[in-house]
């Protein structure tokens, strides 16, 4: 018995005075009794069905391995404790980049075997009640895990070949319907790199909740979504500012599948922030939520001319938002023809517009003719063309432009979004944001 106790104190040696006196850090525990459906956020299904109900985690469905990860981080030492009721094969799985060590739990054989990558390591058979919880304890080190069912004495194995500690874990069911009662898991206390402002990381918990969140768009949940970001910001967010650009742009996405959602928090202070008002009161823009977009209201000298400018570095785009005052003539192409703008000045104005475009770039080419847009903006019916041609200052590369045009009031709009194709590509979702966030004056 004596042991059989120096053994299970052992991971607690870095919670421990070391001997020169000072404080190792204590372990984390992240525990789960399994009595809220919200715990599953914190895990995700890989296969099969696996739902909390009545107090315990269950896996309703029976493969020959259902899987459900862990989405928080493994450290290099650290423990899981599994309190599996009834009977059940089932295993903990832990990996190492492609390898995974498997700690297998067979109640009704009485036995529990280790393996690495399909290679036994070790078995045993161990005594059990027949009623209630059974515990199984696993305690991980980079080359070493110790084991521990019910009462039984731990035992040792090494993990050959370990070159790199572990870095993920999931429950397994194999060919059986589980039920557990609780998990808690321990491990070393891992840096908030959100303290580092300059670098603008990410947390443990919004990477899960940006995991959670994007599962959850797919699945068309945005307020679900919502909730899951706006719990990771915790009880007193820090400012705006210091939030990572990945957890902002999975904002921005939500905000873009539904709007509704921009009233509640944490959207309204932030998309008042990001507003920009015209310098005649003609129109609106917001820019996106994702850092380094940058915006004016230019200066209004005349009733036609650029309303609003902004830009990003990356990807690198400029986008102009011009108005054409309906009482002005307009010429267009390398040989100037008038355009008139009243009446149906939107799709007239766009059309020689394009055509000019076209004239004006070497190689240009239509990438999308002009046509009927899409969508609408601001409520308004619109038109739209894309064109690319060889960049001129690298003839390796690609230019673009993409203008939509709309008519309001008998003035024309244009909305003109400059870049290269990919550049365009990869800003799919801050150029929509921009169309959505545009409104003129009523």
């Amino acid at each position: 018995m004596r042991r059989r106790s120096l053994l299970f104190l052992l991971p607690l040696a870095a919670s421990l005075p070391a001997q020169d006196g000072s404080q190792q850090p204590r372990f984390e525990t992240l525990h789960y009794k399994f009595d809220r459906e919200t715990e599953l956020a914190d895990f995700e299904p890989l296969t099969g069905s696996w739902t909390i109900s009545a107090g315990s985690l269950w896996c309703t469905s029976k493969g020959a391995r259902e899987e459900l990860r862990w989405r928080r981080a493994v450290t290099a030492r650290g423990s899981a404790t599994l309190q599996l009721v009834g009977a059940g094969r089932v295993a903990l799985a832990l990996r190492s980049g492609q390898q995974e060590t498997l700690i297998r739990l067979d109640r009704g054989a009485g036995r529990v075997a280790i393996e690495a990558d399909g290679q036994p390591l070790a078995e045993r058979p161990f005594e059990a009640k027949a009623l209630g919880a059974l515990e199984l304890r696993v305690h991980w080190e980079l080359d070493r895990l110790r084991v521990t069912v019910g009462d039984d004495d731990a035992f040792i194995t090494t993990r050959p070949d370990a070159r790199a500690p572990f870095d993920a874990l999931s429950l397994l069911s194999q060919k059986s319907q589980p039920r557990f009662e609780s998990l808690r898991l321990e491990r070393e206390p891992i840096a908030d790199p959100a303290l580092n402002r300059a670098g603008g990381a990410l947390t443990e918990a919004q990477k899960v909740a940006i995991e959670r969140a994007t599962q959850l768009l797919a699945a068309d949940d945005a307020g679900d979504a919502l909730d899951q970001l706006r719990s990771a910001l915790g009880a007193t967010p820090p400012p705006a500012a210091e939030w990572p650009p990945a957890f902002l742009l999975t904002l921005q996405r939500v905000g873009l599948r539904r709007p509704g959602l921009l009233q509640r928090e944490p959207f309204a202070p932030l998309v008042a922030s990001r507003a920009l008002a015209a310098a005649d009161d003609s129109a609106t823009l917001t820019l996106p939520l994702r850092p380094g977009w940058s915006g004016a209201a230019a200066p209004i000298r005349r009733a036609d001319g650029p309303v609003f400018t902004a830009s990003c570095a990356d990807p690198p785009l400029t986008v102009e938002i011009y108005r054409y005052d309906q009482k002005l003539k307009y010429w267009f192409g390398r040989d100037p023809r008038l355009v008139y703008s009243s009446g149906g000045g939107g799709a007239t104005l766009g059309r020689a517009r394009a055509d000019e475009q076209q004239d004006l770039h070497a190689g240009a080419t239509r990438v999308r003719e002009f046509d009927r847009a899409a969508r609408e903006l601001d409520g308004e019916k619109a038109w739209e063309y894309e064109l690319s041609w060889p960049d001129p200052a690298d003839p390796q590369k690609t230019a673009g432009l993409r203008e939509l045009f709309f008519l309001h009031r008998g003035d024309t709009w244009r909305i003109s979004v400059s870049g290269s194709p990919l550049a365009m590509q990869v800003g799919t979702e801050d150029i929509d944001w921009l169309l959505a966030h545009f409104r003129v004056a009523r």
